[in-house]
């Protein structure tokens, strides 16, 4: 693939395939030739009302067609643009604003949040509408910064990731590459588009020339399959983790009717359990599910195909085209890693952020001469990358580290349980033990799921209590909240 903006390929479809659906959702349909159109011409919109190269705009955003034309519109003024999630109140959104010193801010009726900050109506469709594109386009340097991804602080504090246009056409190329995108494919993408796994597969998809489905969430399960009803021989889904067991649970015997049609459904956000993939793969035998393992500052940087090579318990795969994969010690020298010496997971390659905006100390923490460093504890074996889980959440038992999704993985296998969450209770003897919360339709004979999980686990693994709940809390984007249940 050529190393260029998003919005050249944008323009390069619109001239090839001006009739083509680029995007559609609940409210209709736009072609690569009306995006372009209308996204080219919000961005004239912006650069009237006072946006500058470089400048950032703070937005809330919607898995609508009018956020598509918002973002690519920013793109096309060569701005930046920092998305927050749709329900953010004022106050989060006047103080994000402030934080990465943006010039303008879109929302409606939204008072001003001091230095002078332009506020502009959400009236995007209608404003792009002012001007219509002539001549041709100019289009934005590939290392000037294009997006940040303000994270949500479940793994820290709250921080803004900047990306350049490069990363973006770079994790573009690893996605493309490793689930095998098609131009005439249908992708459904039901996250948030503010958060970085759902943003990455519409501009992936408008990079590829394939349709996007921005889907507004899971909860109405009826559109969904709705979708997959459409006039589409090819259908792929980016599904995070909690959405798989939520088909799994509800509607298992509904998806197995597509299975012809579904050629592969990529999760990320968390890692999938085990049990979750043999279960999919019984049901979609021949569909590719596909692991992609990355971060908001290090993004799909590896792969795995868990139906086309099984068994590989905790493997998020192998290194795609624009990523190399390390593992460092504590002190961030490469180490060879095995499943018996671990080590954390670094990443270096040009799908790599520029840095945290506004936040130079704590951006030579993560990002060091181009490599990002992360929390994930692992090893590569034979080519491919497995993960054992964060720093943070391992457990202490004794001395003895326990990862939480082994034991996660191992519970879900006993039957009745659909959802659960390992965690640390304090121990006066040991320190810590460890504890299963876990959600059921039904009482579970805990003695049962004791002697069953001896048959999977080591001893100091076994949960030394079991607590039935209504529900595992999570973030807004599906991951399960594992910082809300530290002790």
């Amino acid at each position: 693939m050529k190393k260029q903006t998003i919005e050249q390929y944008l323009y390069e479809h619109a001239l090839n395939t001006p009739d083509k659906p680029a995007v559609i959702s609940a409210e209709g349909s736009i072609t690569y030739r009306e995006l372009y159109d209308a996204s080219r011409g919000y961005g004239a919109f912006l650069e009237k009302n006072g946006l500058t190269e470089g400048g950032v705009i703070v937005t809330r955003a919607a898995n609508t067609i009018e956020y598509a034309v918002l973002y690519f519109g920013v793109h096309f003024a060569h701005g930046v643009i920092c998305s927050l999630e749709k329900s953010s109140p004022d106050a989060t959104v006047l103080d994000v604003a402030e934080k990465m010193n943006a010039q303008i801010i879109i929302a409606d009726d939204l008072p001003a949040g001091g230095n002078d900050r332009i506020v502009l109506p959400r009236n995007v469709l209608d404003d792009a509408k002012k001007y219509t594109a002539e001549g041709e386009p100019v289009f934005a340097a590939l290392d000037a910064p294009a997006d940040i991804l303000f994270t949500t602080g479940t793994t820290g504090a709250s921080k803004g990731v900047e990306l350049s246009h490069l990363a973006l056409c770079a994790t573009a190329e690893n996605l493309i590459f490793g689930c095998g995108y098609e131009p005439e494919m249908l992708l459904i993408v039901p996250g948030p588009l503010n958060h970085a796994n759902a943003i990455r597969k519409l501009f992936t998809s408008i990079i590829n020339g394939n349709t996007v489905y921005v889907l507004n969430g899971m909860t109405n399960i009826k559109a969904f399959f709705e979708i997959l009803e459409m006039p589409f021989d090819n259908i792929a889904c980016c599904l995070p983790p909690a959405m798989i067991r939520f088909i799994l649970t509800i509607s298992r015997d509904a998806i197995n009717a597509y299975r012809k049609k579904i050629s592969f459904i990529e999760s990320a956000s968390a890692p999938l359990p085990e049990p979750d993939r043999i279960q999919l793969g019984k049901l979609l035998p021949e569909t590719r599910l596909i692991i992609n393992y990355g971060s908001s500052e290090a993004a799909s940087v590896t792969m795995y195909d868990c139906i086309a090579n099984p068994g590989l318990v905790n493997c998020i795969g192998r290194p795609m085209p624009n990523s190399e994969i390390l593992i460092v010690d504590d002190d961030k020298n490469v180490i060879d890693s095995s499943k018996d010496h671990l080590g954390l997971i670094a990443c270096k390659g040009d799908v790599n952020m520029i840095g945290y905006v506004n936040e130079p100390e704590l951006t030579k923490e993560v990002l060091i001469d181009g490599i990002v460093y992360t929390n994930d504890i692992g090893y590569i074996e034979d080519g491919y990358v497995y993960i054992i889980g964060r720093q943070g959440d391992v457990i202490n038992v004794g001395g003895l580290k326990v990862a939480p999704t082994e034991v996660e993985e191992a519970a879900l296998g006993f039957e009745g349980i659909n959802e659960c969450i390992c965690i640390a209770m304090p121990d006066p003897l040991v320190g810590n033990v460890v504890k299963l919360l876990y959600v059921s339709a039904e009482d579970i004979d805990t003695t049962a799921l004791n002697a069953f999980l001896t048959t999977k686990l080591e001893t100091y693994k076994i949960p030394k209590k079991y607590e039935r709940v209504d529900e595992i809390r999570k973030t807004y984007n599906g991951k399960i909240d594992r910082k809300s249940y530290r002790v």
